[in-house]
């Protein structure tokens, strides 16, 4: 079987304005030309050459220098919160073990693994 191709009705090109609508005023802003505008060419386009310079850095706020009242607070802060991340630890150990998801030797030898990578 041959496929017919059906011939689609082309609309007209002349469009009528239709009663009920008001054709809309075209916008004319004064005299139109017919020259095109040409945008001035960058700045050192066309000149490349082939070292860049190198772009200077702002210079930076200086750094405050840490004070000893601040390693105090961090020392006391790290005071408080080390013991307490580390019974968590236990804690979660602990229920390992207890429910049977990881052996107690499993923990040593994590545990051992661990202090040799500190060491290097």
């Amino acid at each position: 079987m041959a496929l017919k191709k059906k011939s689609i009705p082309q609309a007209s090109k002349k469009r009528t304005p239709s009663s009920k609508k008001k054709p809309s005023p075209s916008p004319q802003k004064g005299p139109v030309s017919s020259k095109k505008r040409i945008a001035p060419p960058k700045k050192g386009a066309g000149t490349r050459s082939t070292t860049r310079a190198q772009r200077t850095r702002p210079a930076r706020a200086p750094r405050p220098r840490v004070t000893a009242k601040t390693l105090e607070a961090l020392n006391e802060r790290l005071d408080i919160m080390l013991p307490e991340v580390m019974f968590r630890i236990a804690a979660i150990e602990h229920l390992l073990v207890k429910n049977q998801l990881c052996m107690y030797d499993e923990l040593t030898n994590a545990r051992q693994f661990i202090q040799e990578q500190e060491r290097t």
